[in-house]
């Protein structure tokens, strides 16, 4: 880490030299003389990183150099914010300033500011420097060694880690799990049999056991995707629990594991606990709780409450490293891991070091790699992580070094972390070490999301851009590359195989935690008056006591962190407002994440936060934004999502020219975007735009020029609202279809006045114009008043199209042809007053007699209708070739409809039905009888 902050700071310092202000500031020598000292310093860094596992002087020299090149960080950031904001954008007047345009953000000023800005840099800087000399001289004391060849080494490496293609952002294609199928059939029998008492409790207990690293969540994931276990169970279940064994948090995590629509937020334990028996009622289950820590009995006997209602042969599956924990669940099966032999773990080594490699290679590393893999005790874990390691390693001598490293002996000395794991840190470039211990400020077994984890390094400075490519791409490219390290593991992925989230194993985030010392910690503000706050650079803050009163001390004791860069609060202690003196006391914080804290307000000192470039503020209470947030020069990402009362946006929103990344997704009552929102150049994503927004709203030739900037830019969701007064001109102005970085697009109307022929002609044709390029992955119309939706909408050219909602589009008599979309996996239909029958036409079949011969709706898996009144008719035309995938259908608010397709049974792949206040349908097939066989192959169905 401490390599990447003094290489930051170096390069800082250069670009400072070759600005006219460090000329006009007459600090150029100062600033020379700062960098010539931290480019010796880190020089020798990789010694010092190798002896710091043994040698306590030098981890505190180590700490000493990091604590000061972020102070100088600070301090570069701030000097360079204020000279900037103290030039006019054009001096012309024959002042003392330089004619050189810069940034600006404030009216010019005098001279004599000058003069204190340079006294104020000057006072400070001589201060760093006395500090650098006597970090200068204890390294000369320690006997630390300068190794020339490691700055061009870690160079190429990054740079090698940079370049890597990204593979449309799935994973790479994983080993099969070795050693472990005896394990996986012992516990799928203990699944699918009787207890081992002979009495089938319900519901029946698993525990799989076995140490850090030795594959116990493997073995869980093994056999809960296993196909016999896929078929027994009628519902299955996955809840991480980790060391906090909440029962209210665990239950509600089971429900929304069953349900992720489930919105229960606001219910108390008993509420559900009652809603998760009644799920649990009668169906045969299996719910894996992986990861428990507590051997607190109570708490399992109460979580366990709601699990009686089961039928026979459900079962739990939990994963522990402590057997006490098993045995405090009461009856059950404790299956023990054991480690792997030195030949599985010999595979496991050989599929991610040598697999690729030629026969002379294998041959010449092999009884190296054997060596090595002994020193992994038998740990799957142990053995990924160091084969990912030796994976870029080509030499046989290469090799050598690593098996003779002194870390193999340092297993005590780091608190049981991993040689193995320790030796994969060293391998990582000095960019993706900063960027990876960063992310120990996140929780154990919390899922990091890759779009979040990237922003905050972004935030920090930890990321460099080129020429080819944005700060963001390559983040992107880091948080892949610790992925396949297996640095990082059990990557989720989005419909489109993008990689959205991933998890830390417990012993990695142990190693993340050692190598970030005291710049990350979890702050728990109830137990925080014991900790020492002072070197504290980036923080989780959370609440143990959720349901405690406020505590008056917090803000006292938290302001002792002044030198946070990352705030992150999953704490209610702001209650309904930030306190006006927050931001006096953190004015170096680069990312502050407020998200579904609770508040209503943000003060005006916000605008202290000159260096602040991560605001979160999303799901919040907040009706506006104050202008002070404007002096935020330096923001780069600003999200607002699902700030569902907000009102108003600064006016000088306009002025914040480093925007990149804005967020106004579920803001309903915003009602406009200020003026000038054309010239935020910087913008990469922007998911709402407002056309016509009143007086100070942004018009539509912002609108328009802002789109035509961002051509090669603007990428991601994008909202635009205020359609139903675009000309057909200007539609044709906007050149959507040029947008192929954009995947998903809502176009929606607002007014309910009523319309002449021409305008909704216009309406119509404006949007036939508004066609998106074809990559579109997800559409939305909303509140579209004409008589007929646009032909492309259904035409099969938009093979990449996922997602479709149509949402009250009300004078549409009968539904578009969507079954021609080859891609189409979710369709929702909302509001469709007029539609009185659904046939042919909407699987795509243009006679309406199922004659086409093509499968209609061939990859749908979900399924809605809502509020169609006057709905009455629904015939599946195809005769089985409807729908093939579908596996999830819901009907809510269809009065009039009275039965379902008579060929329903032809879809074999349902998996659940849900009708909802469609009177009709609930007397015809809520009870017994002829027309409930009809639905009887779905297993799950509701109908309320």
């Amino acid at each position: 880490m401490a390599y990447s902050l003094i290489s930051t700071a170096v390069d800082k310092l250069n670009i400072i030299l070759q600005d006219e202000i460090a000329l006009l500031m007459g600090v150029t020598d100062d600033i020379k003389k700062l960098s010539r000292t931290f480019t010796f310093i880190q020089a020798v860094l990789k010694d010092a990183e190798t002896r710091r596992v043994k040698d306590e002087a030098v981890k505190i020299w180590l700490e000493n150099v990091k604590d000061l090149a972020y102070d100088v960080d600070d301090i570069i950031d701030e000097w360079m914010t204020d000279a900037h904001r103290s030039q006019a954008p054009d001096e012309s007047d024959g002042s003392c300033f330089s004619k050189k345009k810069v940034i600006s953000f404030l009216l010019p000023v005098t001279c004599f500011n000058h003069v204190l800005l340079r006294h104020k840099i000057g006072s400070r800087i001589k201060e760093v420097r006395g500090r650098l000399d006597d970090i200068e001289k204890e390294k000369s004391q320690l006997g630390l060694r300068v190794d020339s060849g490691e700055r061009e080494r870690v160079d190429s490496e990054v740079r090698r880690a940079e370049i890597r293609e990204r593979e449309t952002g799935s994973l790479l294609d994983q080993p099969s799990v070795v050693g472990r199928e005896d394990d996986k059939n012992r516990v799928v029998d203990l699944l699918l049999g009787e207890s081992s008492d002979g009495v089938n409790q319900v519901p029946f207990v698993i525990s799989v056991v076995g140490m850090g690293g030795v594959g116990k969540t493997t073995i869980a994931q093994l056999t809960y995707n296993d196909e016999r276990v896929q078929r027994h169970f009628h519902m299955k279940m996955w809840v991480c629990v980790s060391e906090n064994f909440d029962v209210k948090q665990i239950t509600e995590s089971i429900i929304k594991s069953a349900d992720p629509e489930f919105k229960g937020e606001n219910l108390n334990l008993d509420q559900l606990q009652l809603r998760l028996r009644e799920m649990l009622h009668g169906k045969r289950f299996l719910i894996v709780l992986d990861d428990i820590w507590s051997e607190d009995s109570e708490k399992w006997d109460k979580l366990k409450l709601p699990f009686q209602a089961g039928a026979s042969g459900s079962r739990i599956v939990i994963t522990t490293g402590n057997e006490k924990v098993a045995l405090a669940m009461g009856r059950a099966h404790i299956c023990k891991l054991a480690v792997l032999s030195h030949d599985d773990c010999w595979l496991v080594f050989w599929h991610r070091a040598l697999e690729h490699r030629s026969a002379e290679e294998h041959s010449e590393l092999e009884d190296i790699g054997r060596e090595i893999v002994k020193k992994c005790g038998g740990l799957p874990l142990a053995a990924k992580t160091i084969g990912s390691a030796m994976c870029s390693r080509r030499t046989r001598r290469e090799w050598e070094l690593v098996l003779e490293s002194d870390i193999w002996n340092s297993h005590d000395v780091l608190q049981g972390i991993l040689p193995a794991l320790l030796l994969s840190y060293h391998d990582l470039p000095p960019a993706l070490k900063q960027c990876f211990a960063y992310l120990s400020i996140f929780p154990k077994d919390w899922r990091i999301k890759k779009d979040v984890a990237v922003t905050f390094w972004v935030a920090q400075g930890f990321i460099r851009s080129d020429r080819s490519r944005d700060m963001e791409e390559i983040g992107s490219l880091y948080f892949d590359d610790l992925l396949r390290r297996s640095l990082l593991q059990d990557a989720e992925l989005d419909d489109y195989r993008y990689i959205v989230k991933c998890k830390m194993h417990d012993l990695v985030h142990d190693l993340a935690q050692s190598v970030a010392g005291s710049d990350c910690s979890l702050l728990d503000i109830r137990k925080q008056a014991s900790l020492n706050l002072s070197n504290l650079r980036h923080s989780l803050l959370i609440d143990s006591d959720k349901d405690g009163d406020e505590v008056a001390s917090t803000g006292a004791t938290l302001y002792k962190a002044n030198k946070l860069r990352t705030l992150l609060c999953v704490s209610t202690i702001f209650r309904a407002r930030v306190p006006n003196n927050l931001f006096h006391h953190f004015r170096r914080l680069r990312a502050l994440d407020l998200k579904c804290t609770g508040i209503k307000k943000l003060p005006q000192t916000v605008g202290k936060l000159k260096l602040l470039r991560y605001l979160n503020l999303s799901h919040t209470g907040i009706e506006e934004l104050p202008e002070g947030l404007s002096n935020c020069g330096n923001l780069q990402t600003l999200i607002l999502n699902g700030c569902v009362q907000l009102k108003k946006l600064p006016r000088g929103l306009t002025k914040m020219i480093n925007l990149r990344h804005l967020d106004l997704e579920y803001t309903d009552e915003l009602k406009y975007i200020p003026q000038g929102i054309g010239s935020l150049s910087s913008l990469q994503t922007l998911t709402k735009l407002i056309v016509e927004g009143g007086i100070e709203g942004c018009k539509w030739g912002e609108v328009k020029q802002l789109i035509n900037h961002l051509h090669l830019h603007l990428q991601g969701r994008l909202q635009i609202t205020g359609l139903e007064k675009l000309s057909r001109d200007e539609a044709r102005e906007a050149e959507v279809y040029k947008k192929q970085k954009l995947y998903a697009l809502s176009y929606e109307y607002r007014g309910d006045e009523a319309l002449d022929d021409d305008e909704v002609k216009r309406m119509e044709d404006v949007l036939e114009i508004l066609q998106p390029h074809t990559n579109l992955k997800e559409l939305t119309i909303k509140v579209y008043r004409g008589w007929k939706l646009p032909k492309w909408i259904e035409d099969p050219v938009f093979s990449n199209l996922v997602k479709v909602e149509l949402w009250f589009c009300d004078k549409r008599k009968q539904l578009p042809g969507l079954g021609k979309l080859p891609s189409l996996k979710y369709l929702r239909i909302l509001g469709m007053e007029e539609v009185g029958k659904v046939g042919g036409e909407f699987s795509g079949d243009d006679n309406n007699d199922g004659s086409g011969g093509v499968v209609s709706f061939p990859k749908l898996e979900t399924l809605i209708f809502g509020n169609m009144s006057n709905w009455e008719e629904w015939e599946l035309i195809g005769d089985g070739e409807v729908m093939p995938s579908l596996l999830e259908l819901k009907i809510y608010y269809c009065p009039k409809l009275k039965e379902f397709p008579s060929n329903l049974q032809h879809l074999i792949m349902l998996q659940h039905l849900m009708i909802w206040i469609c009177p009709l349908l609930k007397e015809r097939y809520g009870g017994g009888g002829e027309d409930r066989d009809k639905i009887a192959h779905i297993p799950n169905i509701i109908i309320v």
